[in-house]
């Protein structure tokens, strides 16, 4: 039976502990370890949970979603909230209807594949130079920083404890994921936030999202593809402000 690595980081408030709990499901890496900035912001306003991914065992959305489902609270409301990869993932877990959820976050993130030009290249994703890429590569797309000075470490420490098979395994999965039927079948509110610069994440998943939930609110934030990292304050106050309205 697989570990589950989970981090709970309770709220500082009491008024926090009257709203739902937020569960954060990370981007790429799987660690969580990029939610820490925006889990100091948000703390004093809201309780939160990390649920972390396996660093050394290559899993797809389904085994992901073995490991994610016990985690999830069973005596308080809480939120969803899907980063990037975990978008798919958040979806799916919320088409099941767990007793406590309340509500839906999807942040940087899509329902099928954002890469739809790319899905012939599913077999490759295990040779891709994934943690080596240099920094004037990622810091325009993840960052939004044309300067690979400013490209801040926090994702060399998050993806180094992560095996290479690990990192490629979840491409893989992402070039071939659709949750586009769960998605048609959500009824809780869902709050979706895209960024304005995101170099990563294309507009038209965001437009593919609301089009098949046209209830969902989108909201987008000028920023780049890790908005919770580099807009924590700004993304924390609308995330408050949804979960104040469940």
């Amino acid at each position: 039976m697989l570990e589950l690595p989970a981090e709970i980081t309770p709220g500082l408030s009491s008024r926090a502990s009257l709203l739902p709990i937020l569960v954060l499901l990370p981007g790429l890496d799987g660690t969580g370890k990029l939610f820490g900035e925006f889990v100091r912001v948000a703390g004093a306003s809201l309780d939160s949970m990390i649920v972390a991914y396996p660093t050394d065992q290559p899993l797809g959305y389904d085994e992901l979603q073995a490991i994610v489902m016990p985690a999830l609270p069973k005596d308080r409301r809480f939120v969803l909230l899907g980063e990037s990869f975990s978008g798919p993932l958040s979806i799916r877990i919320a088409a099941t209807q767990p007793a406590c959820l309340v509500g839906l976050i999807l942040c940087g993130t899509f329902a099928r594949n954002p890469f739809r030009w790319l899905g012939w290249a599913r077999p490759l994703a295990g040779h891709l130079p994934v943690k080596s890429l240099p920094r004037w590569v990622r810091a325009p797309l993840m960052w939004g920083s044309l300067s690979p000075d400013r490209a801040t470490s926090q994702m060399e420490r998050a993806m180094s404890g992560v095996a290479t098979a690990v990192i490629r395994h979840r491409i893989g999965a992402l070039l071939a994921v659709d949750e586009t039927e769960s998605l048609r079948s959500l009824e809780i509110p869902t709050l979706v936030l895209r960024a304005a610069r995101d170099r990563v994440i294309s507009k038209a998943s965001s437009r593919w999202i609301t089009n098949t939930l046209p209830q969902a609110q989108l909201i987008e934030v000028d920023g780049p593809h890790l908005l919770l990292q580099t807009r924590a304050a700004e993304c924390a106050a609308l995330i408050v402000d949804f979960l104040r309205r469940l």
